[in-house]
């Protein structure tokens, strides 16, 4: 590994740490990850409802 690579793998490093440090830094993440499994049960449900109404208009129209 040459001078400049060794550098740039230690400036990531001490980023790394210094972002782990940061109570705001996994106050966002925590956020981000409570927002994705809300979006992600979200689109479930509106996915699960738009099949059954389909189901039901497809009977109803049957009917007639």
């Amino acid at each position: 590994m040459r001078r400049g690579e060794y550098a740039v793998l230690v400036s990531l490093w001490d980023e790394m740490r210094r972002f782990r440090r940061d109570r705001q830094a996994v106050t966002a993440i925590e956020y981000v990850l409570i927002a994705s499994l809300a979006a992600m049960v979200i689109i479930d449900g509106v996915t699960n409802i738009g099949g059954n109404l389909a189901r039901i208009f497809s009977a109803i129209a049957a009917a007639f």
